[in-house]
C-alpha cells in the first residue's frame, strides 16, 4: 500500500512537470522544459530534481513568472526613481552584474526596443540593432540641482529661481541613440530635445529612423 502511494505521488509530480508550458532555449538551440526559476544568474528548470543552467548559456525563456522572453546577462547601470535617494549636483555611478529578462515591445528592420524590470522593481529600456549580439541598455540617471546649500555657497549663481531645488534628468540615452541616428534628416532637433525615457517616445524616434535610407 505504501509503495503504491509513493508511486502515485511520483506519477503526479511527473505529470505536473510534463504539463508545464515553461521552457528555456539554450545557446546550442536545445529546449529544456519544466518550471523555470532564476536565482543568482542561474536558471533552474523542473522540480526535484531540477536542472541548473548558467544564464549566459540561455537565449530565451518562457515562464508564467516573467513577462519577457529575451535573456540578457549584463552589467546594469543603475538609477532610481525614488526622489528620496537623489543627491544635489551628484548621481551615483552604481552598476551590478545581473540577468535581465526583457520583453520586446517594438520591432523594426533597423532597431528593436525592449523593456524589463530589475530586481529592485525599476523599469529599464534596451535597444538592439542588426549589428548588436545582445540588447544594449539605454542609460538614464537623476539628480537634484539648486537648493539652499548652493544658494548660500554661491548666491550670484543660485539667486532667485535657481535657488529652488529641482530634479535634473541626465539623458544618456539621447546621446546613445543620436550616435546611431544622428545622420537621419527625418529626425528634427526638437525630437531629440523632447525625447523621454518612455516607450511611446522611443517608438516615435525609432519609427522616424526607419524612414531614413
Amino acid at each position: 500500500m505504501k509503495t503504491a502511494f509513493l508511486n502515485l505521488l511520483l506519477l503526479l509530480a511527473m505529470s505536473s512537470q510534463a504539463q508545464s508550458n515553461d521552457y528555456i532555449i539554450k545557446q546550442s538551440g536545445d529546449t529544456i522544459r519544466g518550471k523555470v526559476t532564476l536565482k543568482n544568474s542561474v536558471f533552474r528548470v523542473g522540480t526535484n530534481p531540477w536542472v541548473e543552467i548558467d544564464a549566459r548559456d540561455v537565449i530565451k525563456v518562457k515562464s508564467e513568472y516573467y513577462k519577457g522572453t529575451v535573456v540578457v546577462p549584463c552589467r546594469l547601470i543603475l538609477y532610481t526613481d525614488n526622489i528620496d535617494d537623489y543627491q544635489i549636483d551628484y548621481y551615483k555611478r552604481d552598476a551590478i552584474d545581473t540577468v535581465m529578462i526583457l520583453q520586446e515591445v517594438y520591432t523594426t528592420p533597423k532597431m528593436n526596443l525592449y523593456y524589463g524590470i530589475s530586481d529592485f522593481k525599476v523599469p529599464y529600456y534596451f535597444y538592439k540593432t542588426p549589428g548588436d549580439s545582445l540588447p544594449v541598455q539605454l542609460v538614464i540617471r537623476y539628480y537634484l540641482e539648486g537648493g539652499l546649500a548652493n544658494y548660500i555657497n554661491d548666491r550670484h549663481k543660485y539667486m532667485g529661481q535657481k535657488s529652488k531645488l529641482g530634479i535634473v534628468e541626465d539623458k544618456g540615452y539621447v546621446n546613445q541613440l543620436y550616435a546611431i541616428m544622428g545622420n537621419c534628416k527625418k529626425i528634427q532637433s526638437n525630437v531629440w530635445e523632447l525625447l523621454s525615457y518612455r516607450e511611446y517616445s522611443f517608438k516615435e524616434v525609432i519609427r522616424k529612423y526607419n524612414k531614413c535610407k
